[in-house]
């Protein structure tokens, strides 16, 4: 007798669609649920990526997005962060590739522990000096390490 398994392997493969697209949705409402107790609801929020290759790139860095940036040949650019004085910030900080570090010593904040791929390291302050600051990755991170570099600024 044989039996017909073609209803049984279909649904196997939709489910396998469902998971394959549902799950960076889940993913992202989780952060979303974990991060709502950490961020005051009226800080502004900026999410750093570091890259060995490119520096610290401003917004998240999706894994279709890696291979995007191994053939982009434009040259560094650096990001700029603009805030107001009295601005509570957090900085989302992540990493695309290698162990990263983060300074910002105006601020007096350093991230010695290291960013690891994959995890996100929240650093929150309050923007109570007006000027313009460097912020920079402190762990060796690579060969273009010393291009790992961005401004704040924090207008009066």
């Amino acid at each position: 007798m044989r039996v017909n398994h073609n209803k049984l392997d279909m649904l196997f493969f939709s489910l396998l669609i469902l998971i394959i697209i549902g799950l960076p949705f889940a993913i992202r409402s989780y952060n979303g649920y974990v991060w709502k107790d950490k961020i005051p609801p009226n800080a502004k929020v900026f999410t750093l990526t570091g890259n060995a290759r490119y520096g610290w790139i401003l917004g998240e860095v999706e894994a279709k997005d890696i291979i995007s940036l191994w053939h982009r040949h434009n040259g560094i650019k650096k990001p700029v962060i603009t805030v107001k004085k009295g601005d509570v910030v957090v900085l989302k900080l992540r990493s695309s590739d290698v162990v990263h570090g983060f300074s910002l010593k105006d601020e007096g904040i350093f991230v010695s522990d290291g960013i690891h791929p994959g995890k996100t390291i929240l650093v929150s302050f309050t923007a109570n000096k007006a000027g313009t600051f460097t912020f920079s990755c402190n762990a060796i991170c690579g060969k273009n390490h010393q291009n790992m570099q961005g401004t704040l600024i924090v207008k009066a």
